[in-house]
Order: structure tokens, then sequence, then C-alpha cells
């Protein structure tokens, strides 16, 4: 079972932030490939986000998200309040242009976006 103050300070988080990306590592240092990918389209949408480094807690979150959601893998992106996947599914949709209709953005022209031509995000969101 989840901690329940954690499980409350997550509900809370997600809640809060329309665009909330639960990610091992940071957008500007992603300590995966699948939290570098979804970086990638966010930042190729053009998007604000919140962002969770998941790697401090990463066992107690785990047990959190499959109860609020039934995903324990990481990365997971909410878009409000409601879990959108992970890495391929991010992908997929940014390649149909479901995910720009879902933040309510325009389906930018590329696809591709370099990794070394990640742009700077403001530091992720920390839970204590």
């Amino acid at each position: 079972m989840a901690d329940p103050e954690l499980k409350t300070k997550v509900q809370e988080l997600i809640a809060a932030n329309p665009v909330l990306l639960f990610i091992k590592g940071t957008p500007d240092a992603p300590r995966c490939g699948f939290s570098m990918r979804v970086v990638q389209v966010l930042d190729a949408i053009d998007v604000e986000y919140g962002a969770i480094d998941v790697l401090p807690a990463l066992q107690p979150l785990r047990e959190v998200t499959a109860e609020l959601s039934d995903w324990q893998t990481f990365p997971q992106l909410y878009v409000n309040g409601e879990l959108l996947g992970g890495a391929d599914i991010v992908e997929e949709m940014y390649e149909s242009g479901e995910l720009a209709g879902a933040l309510g953005v325009e389906q930018p022209q590329a696809i591709a976006v370099p990794a070394d031509s990640l742009p700077a995000q403001s530091p992720p969101l920390q839970i204590e």
C-alpha cells in the first residue's frame, strides 16, 4: 500500500499542474532514454510543464502511481489530471497530432528534435 501522505502530495501536484511529467532525472538532464524521448517531444511542442524527478523516491512513487493510475513505469505524462502514458504512447500521440490536441497547442511541422538542441527548462518540482 502506498504512503498516504505521499499519495496526497502527488494528487495535489497532478491537480496543480496542467502538464506534469514524472521523469527519471530532470528535463535538463534526463537519466534514461525513455525520459529523454518524452522531454524531446514536449520541447518540440513548446509547452510548459512541471517535472518531478522520481529517482529520489522511486519505489514509493511507483506504489502511488500504481494506485492512482495503474501505471508503475516512468516516465509518466499527466495532462489536466489524466495520465496520458509513457514514452511510446506520448511519441505515438505526438506523431498523430493527438498530443498537440490534448495540450491545446498547434502541432509543430518537424517531428524529430536533436537531443543536443533541447532548451533549458525550469527546475523540477520537489516532493517534500
